[in-house]
Formats: structure tokens, C-alpha cells, sequence
């Protein structure tokens, strides 16, 4: 049976930055590339990969990043009413931040293990599923 996944923006840094945990990403892409894997991500990590790369490194890298991650075999997810509303819920009864409640919710319309690095998402076990990848050399979650 496919793997059903979908990439936090956490996930996309690790891999871009060869962060602990980059290999497990990158197996991801090898398997939806060999039709064992399904990939999902949501319109928000767009955005967050592009502002938070800008910040750190700049334009140039951004774009760089961004064009790599477009060649990836990923099913990118945009919002809509529905979504909205799932997110609303997710926010108001999770201790979840406005970007990760819709990463949660297109987890869930998608019925796919979210794959992430952010410990915010822990309070979202039994919800959704879920899986962490190891944190930052150094990093305790």
C-alpha cells in the first residue's frame, strides 16, 4: 500500500537545509517518484518557505529553493470555504498557531500523516496523524 504524507513547512527546511531528518524527506520523494508514496502539502508552507528563506538568506536563495521544491512530486493544496472552516475548528479547540492549523486541516482532508519538526503540532496526536522527525542537533522539542 502507497504512504499518503503531507510535508510540514518544517519538513521542507529540514530537507532544504540538510537538517537532521533530510534523508527521510528525500525518501519520501524517491518513493513518489517510484509510485509508492503520496505526497501533500499545503499553500501555507509555500509562503512560510519563501519569507522565512528570504530572511535568513535572502531573495535569491528563496527563489532558488522555491523553483527545487517545484519540481518535487508534491500535490500542493490551496484553501477554500471548507478548509477554512476545518482550520477555524482546529484552531479554537488546539493550541495551534493560524499556518499550522491549516497544515493540520489539509493533513486531515487528506487523510495524511503529517510530517514535521514543530512540537506545536504534539498537542493535534489523535487527531491527525502524525510523525516528528528528529529535532535540530542541540534542539530539545
Amino acid at each position: 500500500m502507497s504512504k499518503v504524507v503531507l510535508l510540514d513547512t518544517s519538513a521542507w527546511l529540514t530537507w532544504s537545509q540538510d537538517e537532521p531528518g533530510a534523508d527521510e524527506v528525500e525518501i519520501f520523494f524517491e518513493d513518489a517518484m517510484d509510485g509508492n508514496a503520496t505526497i501533500h502539502s499545503s499553500f501555507v508552507s509555500l509562503t512560510e518557505l519563501e519569507y522565512i528563506t528570504t530572511q535568513k538568506f535572502g531573495v535569491d536563495k528563496a527563489r532558488e529553493l522555491l523553483k527545487s521544491v517545484e519540481d518535487k512530486p508534491v500535490r500542493w493544496h490551496q484553501s477554500d470555504r471548507a478548509l477554512c472552516g476545518e482550520a477555524a475548528k482546529l484552531k479554537a479547540a488546539h493550541k495551534v498557531s493560524f499556518a499550522d492549523a491549516f497544515v493540520a486541516a489539509t493533513a486531515k482532508r487528506v487523510d495524511a500523516v503529517l510530517i514535521h519538526k514543530d512540537p506545536e503540532f504534539n498537542t493535534l496526536a489523535g487527531v491527525i496523524k502524525l510523525h516528528s522527525l528528529p529535532p535540530k542537533a542541540g534542539k530539545v522539542t
